[in-house]
């Protein structure tokens, strides 16, 4: 069942002794009787209307054509309608009711590996780069409670995804607290939000790939858990987004009701005042296995039953700081940064200091430093424009360090005289005396 309005998913998957019988048997929460308790109360009362008309002489005499044999009519005599037609329905909704509980099951079971499969691929993805990334400078701890951050916001939009209908997933719930507002304003446009929470891991990764904090190798090995995590999300959504075909719920759920409902007329006779209680147990007894497989068919929700996403998306966060603190003790105090990109801005403060020396070398030399540092300045104003509107608004962040440009003078009044020209520049880089 997926989640309602105005409710934060919060299910609890039940726990309980299997040697207890007493609360096994009359433990409400959790139970399908509810969901049934209409159904049962009408077969009680068509058990009831079953045994009056069977006192009142309402039944099949003896010598009725379509009987079999003279036992038949003899066994039949009193009933209200033949037993025949309910051992050949019997057939046709044996076979639905098994496959649907089979089913049910296989699909319950499918969800909750691929959701094993999901926080596995985390908990790798936190063990290598907590591992493999190179340096303990404060920016290397930044990044690498950035790419944390990222971990834990894919399994909690893959959560969304799976317990809320798209209306309802809301990025203000306290579940979804490490998403920073840029990151909010384009997830809101978004109905499948985990393909692009890992496009931002990948784009995040690729830059810290750049600056030599991971080799190529590392990339590959990241890059497979992330695929590994999409793919079992997909297996998940296939779980919570397919259900079992129309045909065969409706022909069971028909089939089931006309069996159910009618039976007391062909066992009032033989049963007499106990025909109430027997068409209560042969109802609870087969809606209650179509309840239980309609129950745990999809096993992401708010329901009683489904599948505890909270307690595995708080395993992830714990895991993934548990390994990350391995590596750097004092993570938490890097939290403030999620969001910023630190990479970026060391490139650009870089950037600064390198034409901030360039200022006191002649012009040749000048020219020669700009030429080799292009191709890094290239990469830096390429790396701000790809996640400029993401990480910190449009276009390029402005150079740490730099001062703006002066504007050009103003023109010289009518009737001044022009100005000088500027001195002449010897070959050799040196300027000439005036």
């Amino acid at each position: 069942t997926r989640g309602v309005a105005g409710v934060a998913p919060q299910p609890q998957m039940i726990t309980y002794e299997p040697r207890s019988w007493f609360t096994l048997l009359f433990r409400w929460h959790g139970s399908v009787v509810p969901g049934i308790f209409l159904e049962l109360i009408v077969a009680i009362g068509i058990g009831f209307l079953a045994y009056w008309m069977v006192a009142n002489g309402y039944g099949i005499r003896g010598g009725v054509d379509f009987l079999d044999s003279q036992s038949d009519r003899e066994d039949a005599s009193g009933e209200i309608m033949s037993d025949h037609v309910h051992t050949m329905l019997g057939v046709p909704l044996g076979f639905l009711l098994i496959f649907r509980s089979n089913s049910a099951y296989g699909r319950y079971w499918e969800g909750r590996t691929s959701i094993g499969l999901a926080v596995r691929s985390c908990r790798e993805l936190m063990r290598i780069i907590a591992s493999y990334c190179e340096g303990d400078d404060e920016e290397s701890q930044i990044e690498r409670a950035e790419l944390r951050r990222l971990i834990n916001m894919l399994f909690a939009v893959a959560r969304q995804h799976l317990e809320l209908e798209p209306r309802l997933r809301d990025l203000s719930l306290p579940t979804m607290s490490m998403v920073t507002p840029n990151e909010a304003r384009v997830l809101k446009r978004v109905r499948n939000r985990v393909p692009i929470v890992a496009q931002w891991f990948s784009f995040r990764l690729n830059e810290s790939v750049r600056a030599g904090r991971f080799t190529k190798h590392d990339m590959r090995a990241i890059e497979e858990h992330i695929g590994a995590f999409v793919a079992s999300w997909m297996a998940a959504d296939k779980v919570a987004h397919t259900p079992l075909p129309y045909p065969y719920v409706q022909m069971l759920n028909l089939l089931l009701l006309i069996f159910v409902f009618t039976a007391p007329f062909t066992f009032a006779n033989r049963f007499g005042g106990f025909t109430p209680a027997m068409s209560f147990l042969l109802a609870f007894a087969l809606l209650g296995i179509n309840a239980v497989a309609s129950e745990i068919e999809n096993p992401f929700g708010t329901d009683a039953n489904d599948l505890p996403l909270d307690t595995y998306a708080q395993t992830v966060e714990e895991d993934t700081e548990l390994i990350l603190r391995q590596r750097d003790p004092d993570t938490e105090k890097y939290e403030k940064f999620w969001g910023r990109r630190a990479l970026h801005q060391r490139l650009v403060r870089e950037q600064a200091e390198q034409e901030e020396s360039t200022q006191a070398l002649p012009l040749a030399q000048q020219a020669d430093t700009r030429r080799r540092g292009s191709r890094g300045r290239t990469l830096a104003r390429s790396r701000t424009n790809s996640f400029g509107s993401l990480f910190g608004g449009r276009g390029a962040a402005p150079r740490v360090g730099s001062t703006p440009a002066a504007p050009p003078p103003p023109p010289p009044p009518p009737g001044a005289p022009a100005p000088l020209p500027p001195p002449a520049v010897e070959s050799t880089g040196g300027l000439q005396d005036s």
